[in-house]
């Protein structure tokens, strides 16, 4: 509406949304004795592990993956580098990336290499009624075949905006299940750039387990509001197609200046003719 203040101000906290600023939240988190952690290794001793006092408390790291893989492998590096493990949440049908292109498969590759978990990040319409669970089989496989691993973990896309669909039959860990999220295990999330009931300090310092959701693209450069962040997607992309588009024209051109010499080494490959 015209003359309405924009929703996208700026975060106001100068402790987040960098690179900086993300590993700072780990160091704080490793000083005060947190165990820094994906679903994958947090979810076989269940709820218990962030009663364990004595083990400290748990950090529990995820990502969605709404708009880019690469801010995701910086974000896995910085984790490597601290000695931490997280779970990246992949969609499959992401209208940002594309997972079976080259980059999408060296993401991935990129991430679990460092060490990490690749979950299941959907749409709950995707699932439900008639053919869900052939879908639901058929992304498990895909992000499989990818990662090398399991997929045991998955997280729904902007839940309040859809309905729930079990997954329990394929998945074993929904990552908005209470033991992730509630009683001694709080839940904050970075959405939109804008933290709502506490921010990871505040948490850390009250030596509380919790589940830290970021989305990697808000922490790779300052961005000051989710309008920055995805302006500089925006022209992120349009560079690297018009790069696209620019290198298939020059390999095009090529293939047009060497026509008659590539046409007859195919016949003398394919077919034994003499190029006469």
């Amino acid at each position: 509406m015209t003359g309405e203040a924009s929703p996208f101000a700026d975060h106001g906290d100068d402790r987040y949304f960098t690179q900086a600023g993300y590993r700072a939240i780990l160091t704080a988190a490793r000083a005060g004795g947190y165990r820094l952690l994906s679903f994958r290794d947090f979810a076989p001793a269940g709820a218990a592990a962030a009663e364990d006092d004595d083990a400290g408390p748990v950090l529990l790291l995820r990502h969605d993956l709404d708009h880019d893989l690469w801010s995701a492998v910086t974000l896995a590096g910085i984790e490597a580098e601290e000695a931490a493990t997280a779970t990246y949440f992949v969609q499959t049908c992401c209208p940002f990336y594309n997972l079976l292109a080259p980059a999408g498969r060296a993401a991935i590759r990129a991430i679990t290499e460092a060490g990490h978990e690749i979950g299941l990040h959907y749409e709950a319409a995707r699932y439900a009624g008639p053919g869900g669970d052939a879908a639901l089989a058929a992304d498990i496989r895909l992000l499989q075949d990818l990662s090398g691993q399991p997929v045991t973990a998955a997280a729904q896309h902007i839940p309040i905006d859809g309905g729930q669909v079990d997954l329990s039959a394929r998945i074993a860990n929904d990552a908005y299940a209470p033991r992730f999220t509630t009683g001694r295990v709080s839940y904050i999330s970075d959405s939109l750039m804008h933290w709502r009931q506490a921010t990871p300090h505040d948490l850390i310092a009250a030596g509380r387990a919790f589940q830290l959701l970021t989305h990697p693209e808000c922490w790779t450069a300052d961005h000051r509001s989710m309008l920055d962040c995805m302006g500089a997607l925006r022209e992120a992309r349009i560079a690297e197609t018009r790069h696209l588009f620019a290198e298939t024209l020059d390999h095009y051109a090529t293939l047009l200046r060497e026509r008659a010499e590539r046409d007859r080494r195919f016949r003398a490959d394919r077919w034994g003719e003499s190029g006469q």
